[in-house]
């Protein structure tokens, strides 16, 4: 049991590190992609909020595909429970992550907190629907 556990934890940290791997190609693209389009954001909320919110949508993308896979690697009954530990991974360094120059303002803490809870909530709708697709996919599979 304990190997499981462990094994399991390891599967969890594995996929969170690989998604950093993944998702800084994805960003770099979507970056240019978003350059390219001519996007711009003016005013404080627009460059403050909106345009970390909008430069997190790939690593929203990555993080949804952390939970699936976590429920999908993980030798578990319960399966969803192991995706907990990839959204603490990115709440966590989502919060304390950020290194600023200067002190931040009330905006720059806004955005920073959207980012970080767009990542979690993906991450964990990833594994919801991870898991709702297995299970009906076990049922089916069993019925037959």
């Amino acid at each position: 049991m304990v190997k499981t556990i462990l094994r399991n934890l390891a599967i969890a940290y594995g996929v969170y590190i690989a998604s950093w791997w993944v998702a800084s190609p994805l960003a770099l693209a979507y970056g240019r992609l978003t350059h390219a389009i001519g996007i711009h954001y003016y005013g404080e909320v627009g460059g403050k909020v909106l345009l970390p919110l909008s430069l997190t949508i790939p690593y929203a993308l990555v993080a949804f595909g952390v939970g699936a896979s976590v429920v999908w690697l993980v030798d578990s009954t319960h399966p969803f429970r192991w995706v907990i530990f990839p959204a603490l991974f990115y709440l966590y360094f989502g919060i304390i992550g950020y290194h600023w120059e200067k002190q931040p303002l009330a905006l720059d803490r806004l955005a920073q907190i959207l980012d970080t809870s767009l990542m979690v909530i993906c991450c964990v709708c990833g594994g919801m629907i991870s898991v709702r697709r297995k299970n009906s996919s076990f049922s089916a599979g069993s019925s037959r």
